[in-house]
């Protein structure tokens, strides 16, 4: 296992893609061209994002042996949190890989589409 969230840059479209975890090689999902593959180191934010799953499939758990209704709206409210969290890793990640892009003159009108410039 790799400590790291992965990106996928296509020279081709343009485009910044997380590449998913199924995935063995480096391709566009839009394409299907060989593309460039860019890590990111994770932060602290993925491990709350793993804890936070955690808790939820804790809690959704408890709530089933006991079903005392709190359970549920913990397990609803770390949802909710979850996702919030990983949006914000995620955006978080895409400025970094982003940042590893290279432009060169003949990408600078397609990246200012894009408002990466």
């Amino acid at each position: 296992m790799t400590a790291s969230v992965k990106f996928v840059y296509c020279h081709k479209c343009k485009e910044l893609r997380v590449k998913p975890w199924y995935s063995m090689r480096a391709r566009c999902a839009r394409c299907r061209a060989d593309a460039r593959e860019i890590s990111v180191p994770r932060t602290t934010l993925s491990f709350v994002t793993y804890g936070l799953i955690a808790e939820v499939l804790g809690t959704v758990f408890i709530y089933t042996r006991t079903d005392e209704s709190i359970f549920l709206y913990a397990g609803i409210a770390g949802l909710v949190a979850t996702f919030v969290v990983q949006a914000i890793e995620i955006s978080r990640g895409e400025r970094v890989a982003r940042s590893r892009i290279r432009a060169t003159k003949s990408d600078a009108v397609a990246f200012r589409k894009r408002g990466w410039l």
